[in-house]
């Protein structure tokens, strides 16, 4: 689980959540010192932990532009399930910029 250590929840709702990015993370140390970004894998991770499903596949996930962990760095994960085990994820800045849009299967 990343909760505590990449990120806190600010609030949540049933189709969405807001999120706290933790600057201070060891996950930034080793992705890249120098230049400290978000990794995708855990983007998709905490999606996954915030609507509590486990990834069964991907169809198709797109990283849009870059999540870096500005000193309280907010971002939106919403979703939207399509059926029972398919989901459409999306994660957004708070001006609304899409940092990636996710098609999965939980």
């Amino acid at each position: 689980m990343l909760e505590g250590v990449l990120y806190t929840v600010v609030s949540r709702e049933e189709d969405s959540a807001l999120v706290r990015l933790l600057p201070e993370s060891p996950i930034y140390k080793a992705h890249f010192p120098e230049y400290p970004i978000t990794p995708g894998v855990t983007l998709l991770q905490i999606a996954l932990e915030l609507m509590g499903k486990k990834l069964v596949s991907a169809r198709e996930i797109k990283f849009v532009a870059p999540v870096l962990p500005g000193d309280g760095t907010e971002v939106r994960f919403e979703w939207e399930f399509k059926d029972y085990n398919a989901v459409s994820v999306s994660i957004l800045s708070m001006d609304g910029t899409q940092y990636a849009r996710m098609s999965l299967s939980v």
